[in-house]
């Protein structure tokens, strides 16, 4: 019987050390790659954390440089600590500059209120409302100051015979967050209406007041006032007696 003859098993060793090899730089090349990739994201990041914090710097240096107008625009309005004594016109004129310079900076509600109470002050009735009516549209939801504003809009709007534009101004009053300061609004309507003469819808209006509101802080003025004017309706009383009411914030 013939012999089988065994084929000899040759080992592909050269072959398999090429590619270890192949898949050992194909590996190296990956992790090159994202070593590359890491480097660029971390130098990214740093460059961000840079921007960020100079943003923060530059920020709160104006926010400081803003600070620092307004602070000194409130000294000059109420003439604290001056060195040099000033007439109220000069100080007001200063505080103005001083209040534009601080919203220029960097804007703050209570410096356009101020810049709107200058104006007033100066008797630019007309730059007073544009404040105003700026500070309404830009600072809609400072709920605490809006009240205020509205009234000495009324009063200027007033001050500059623009009646009318005062009325529609108490009606918002009188519309602001659920008619919480309607009572205000009606007595400062009741006294637009009585220093322009209109003394029944004065009474109409002092009236309202004391039947809506009974807890009111002006139901004692309500009620004087419209004795008074009742009794002069009647002929009970000398005009020449009766003092008027001054306007809306005329103070």
């Amino acid at each position: 019987m013939p012999k089988s003859i065994k084929k000899k098993i040759v080992k592909k060793t050269g072959l398999e050390e090429k590619e270890v090899k192949s898949a050992l730089i194909h590996s190296l090349d990956k992790i090159k790659e994202k070593k590359r990739a890491l480097i660029y994201t971390v130098s990214a990041l740093g460059g961000i954390i840079i921007l960020v914090i100079a943003l923060l710097f530059y920020f709160s240096s104006v926010k400081e440089k803003a600070y620092a107008f307004e602070m000194d625009a409130y000294n000059y309005y109420y003439n604290i600590n001056l060195k040099n004594p000033l007439s109220e016109v000069e100080r007001w004129k200063k505080s103005l500059e001083l209040f534009q310079k601080a919203i220029e900076t960097k804007p703050t509600p209570w410096a356009q209120f101020y810049v709107g109470n200058c104006y007033s002050n100066l008797g630019d009735y007309n730059n007073a409302i544009k404040a105003y009516l700026i500070f309404i549209d830009k600072y809609k939801n400072e709920e605490e100051v809006l009240p205020l504003v509205y009234q000495k809009l009324v009063a200027n709007y007033i001050k500059a015979g623009k009646g009318d534009e005062a009325i529609k101004t108490l009606n918002a009053l009188a519309q602001f967050k659920n008619g919480i300061f309607k009572d205000t609004a009606l007595i400062l309507e009741a006294h637009y209406y009585e220093a322009a003469g209109r003394n029944e819808d004065a009474i109409q209006k002092y009236k309202e007041l004391a039947k809506d509101f009974p807890a009111s802080p002006w139901n004692a003025e309500t009620k004087a006032r419209t004795e008074m004017k009742e009794k002069l309706e009647s002929g009970q009383v000398n005009k020449e007696n009766e003092k008027p009411a001054e306007s809306p914030q005329s103070k």
